[in-house]
């Protein structure tokens, strides 16, 4: 499946008209980036693994990158997507296959701030996508800075699975940390003095990236063993995802945008966390840990805990403990926030998969029922709430 670049106008209620050209090559060239026109996660820095990991490994899915323009030419928002086949439908997405935890568009200056003018945008996006089954984006923050996603501005929006956990601090680190519950801080000061009692202990931020390749080969054997343990499905050793992880970190590490720190005793890794910046904005994405003795000191939390405080002395208000709301995350006080899904059948044998997903997101605000459900179709309680 392959298209040329298409431009559609489209008009409706709205008193903008909408121009949208799709091509199949991402370039970072020609991506227009800048600052507070995205989450972390429509950077140059993150999209370039992806779409290149995406060719070595998946080349049948096909990258989607859309452009849209005001009738003057400016532009309103880019979309980084790809059409793959999900079962025997073809659907597109976002540029994520699981890596991606806030899925947005790339906002421009034209931007839609009301429905009317979202709605005759993404009517002309979907006029101009190419033949599929259904368009299913996941995980979109309603708001992009201080600016609306016009994805979430039209009406048919569902409750998406998941929701970020942002902290937000003040300039003072010393009034974020005794303001968290006395039990969590004195345990946090407790595991520092038990760690660095232990010889050749060190927190470090990495930033050779040869280095870095290693402890994230460290890092991967740790998360799977403990998913083997706790008899999860281990899913990031799949080709696309190990690949993109190794070049976002060959490339995002010396730039800054990658964060990569460590707890280590002499050669051997005790924990590892994974993240990316954006500016003020830290975001954190893989975290492992040892087991063993070093469980008695929450290696994890700990490595959190260092690494938001030396963060927050370079200049970090904005932490995001990504998606999913496990007990460790709680301990540090973030606020959830709302992320939504846009599933639309354009073919009719895209219907079921939109009448799932409009069931399942009416089930997500409606807890105990969904609760209730899960016990009927023997799913034991999601380990995120315990």
């Amino acid at each position: 499946m392959s298209i040329a670049d298409i431009d559609i106008f489209a008009h409706s209620q709205s008193r903008k008209a909408y121009r949208v050209s799709i091509g199949n090559n991402w370039s970072a060239a020609t991506w227009p980036w800048r600052p507070g026109a995205s989450t972390p996660f429509q950077r140059a820095e993150w999209l370039g693994p992806f779409y290149e990991a995406l060719s070595q490994h998946e080349p049948d899915m096909l990258p989607l990158i859309v452009r849209v323009t005001d009738d003057d030419g400016t532009l309103a928002y880019s979309l980084p997507l790809l059409c793959r086949a999900v079962g025997p439908l073809q659907v597109i997405e976002f540029a994520d296959l699981n890596m991606t935890d806030f899925n947005a568009p790339l906002l421009g200056p034209a931007s839609p701030r009301i429905a009317e003018d979202a709605v005759a945008a993404w009517t002309a996006v979907k006029r101009a996508l190419p033949s599929c089954d259904a368009v299913r984006f996941t995980k979109m923050p309603p708001m992009i800075a201080a600016r609306p996603n016009p994805l979430c501005l039209p009406g048919g929006l569902l409750r998406a699975a998941v929701n970020g956990n942002l902290l937000v601090t003040g300039d003072s680190w010393n009034d974020y940390h005794f303001s968290l519950e006395r039990t969590v801080r004195k345990e946090l000061e407790r595991s520092w003095r038990v760690f660095t009692r232990t010889p050749e202990t060190t927190f470090t931020p990495l930033t050779d990236p040869v280095e870095a390749m290693s402890v994230l080969s460290r890092m991967e054997a740790l998360q799977s063993a403990r998913m083997r343990e706790l008899g999860q499905p281990y899913g990031l050793d799949d080709p696309v995802t190990a690949d993109f992880y190794r070049r976002l970190i060959a490339g995002g590490l010396e730039q800054g945008y990658a964060v990569l720190t460590a707890l280590r005793a002499g050669p051997e890794l005790v924990a590892a966390l994974l993240g990316v910046r954006d500016g003020d904005t830290y975001v954190m994405i893989r975290l492992a840990h040892a087991g063993g003795e070093w469980s008695k000191i929450s290696p994890g939390r700990l490595l959190i805990h260092k690494t938001l405080e030396r963060l927050h002395g370079e200049g970090c208000r904005n932490f995001d403990f990504s998606v999913g709301n496990y007990p460790y995350k709680r301990r540090f006080n973030p606020v959830r926030t709302p992320m939504f899904d846009r599933v639309e059948a354009l073919s009719p044998r895209g219907f079921p998969m939109m009448a799932k997903a409009r069931a399942a997101g009416w089930l997500r605000g409606h807890p105990h029922l969904r609760e209730r459900v899960r016990l009927m179709m023997g799913k034991p309680p999601s380990r995120e709430e315990i």
